[in-house]
């Protein structure tokens, strides 16, 4: 595999995710793109949340900004050992941004992780990486929340 993309959600899964395509990237000698995606409402999810105020462009611009120095450090991380990657941030639908993206990146494999959501939830709110199995045209390895060791 020389060419990942990474999905990543900054949820407890994406460190794992980031160890796993990095291990990849350093026996195949290859490029790494991690991505994550963001939505409207997402942004004044944790705008409510995060800052317990009316959203605003202003918080919406202090939100991303502090994604992107999150996406940032993950950057420097992986250089420090190496790793050819690079890192963006992109705003619309999550499912349709990540094959956006493999595409223009001209992806081998696209690396997501998975939640410990049940299937009720999924039911209602569909899931990630069950999208991206089904419409992806290249292979998708879904990193499970927790070892099965």
């Amino acid at each position: 595999m020389k060419r990942i993309l990474t999905a990543i959600d900054f949820s407890e899964s994406t460190e794992k995710v980031i160890a796993r395509a990095k291990k990849m990237i350093k026996e195949s000698n290859g490029e790494l793109l991690i991505v994550h995606s963001e939505t409207l409402k997402s942004y004044l999810s944790a705008i409510t949340t995060e800052f317990n105020q009316t959203p605003s462009m202003e918080l919406i611009n202090t939100q991303k900004k502090k994604i992107e120095g999150r996406l940032k450090e993950i950057h420097d991380n992986l250089s420090k050992d190496g790793i050819n990657a690079e890192c963006i941030l992109m705003e619309g639908p999550t499912v349709d941004n990540i094959l956006k993206e493999a595409e223009i990146f001209n992806a081998d494999l696209i690396i997501i992780g998975s939640h410990k959501h049940g299937r009720f939830y999924n039911l209602l709110f569909g899931s990630i990486h069950k999208s991206l199995i089904t419409l992806s045209t290249i292979p998708v390895l879904v990193i499970p929340p927790e070892d099965k060791n």
